[in-house]
């Protein structure tokens, strides 16, 4: 009997011992442990977390710059206060496109004087002389800064001082509708180079 109690005490002894051995040896997570577990970054934030957090920020970042407001544009040419005025640019403007032809007197095709012709004689009734040389001898001269739409427009492209070969007819704002020999009827302004050196003066015929 006393071996057996010696027995089952040896027995407890060494189970007591096993368990303290195991806890020792780290099968029971360490309070340090689990506090660096609960406390890191790392551990609490997903890297998709992170790259949705990224995309939040980019489209609340464009959002920001697409609300900006944006730079007025250049104001539009006053409308044609007259209905004579406004007859008169849905005739011009009727033509734009229409190609260049030398002598051409139709929709087919004109040349400047010709479409000069053609719109002053819809427009007003008046018949102009058949070039631009001729037209520059009748009416009256103006200033460009007393210029109003309706006004005729002339230039020397010849360079050769006095002599007339070309006009188109003024619009307002420096801008006169034309048929040019290489782009048709068209809009062109008084301030281009091209034209400001070749610009003969305007002159007012009805």
């Amino acid at each position: 009997m006393r071996i057996s109690v010696m027995t089952v005490t040896v027995n407890i002894v060494i189970a007591a011992a096993f368990v303290v051995v195991l806890t020792l040896g780290g099968c029971t997570p360490s309070v340090r442990y689990t506090s660096e577990r609960q406390t890191s970054p790392a551990a609490d934030e997903s890297p998709d977390s992170s790259q949705s957090t990224q995309s939040i920020q980019t489209a609340q970042s464009a959002q920001s710059t697409q609300a900006q407001p944006q730079r007025p544009s250049a104001p539009l040419p006053k409308p044609f206060s007259n209905a004579s005025q406004k007859k008169l640019i849905q005739a011009a403007e009727s033509y734009l496109g229409t190609p260049y032809r030398f002598g051409g007197m139709s929709r087919t095709g004109v040349d400047c004087s010709g479409f000069t012709g053609l719109v002053y004689s819809e427009v007003y009734g008046v018949n102009l002389p058949r070039t631009s040389a001729k037209m520059w001898k009748k009416g009256r001269a103006v200033s460009l800064n007393a210029a109003r739409p309706g006004d005729l427009c002339f230039f020397s492209n010849s360079g050769k001082k006095g002599r007339i070969d070309h006009v188109g007819i003024y619009m307002g704002n420096n801008r006169f509708i034309h048929a040019s020999s290489s782009g048709g009827v068209m809009y062109s302004n008084l301030k281009e180079t091209y034209f400001s050196k070749r610009f003969a003066g305007i002159r007012r015929m009805h």
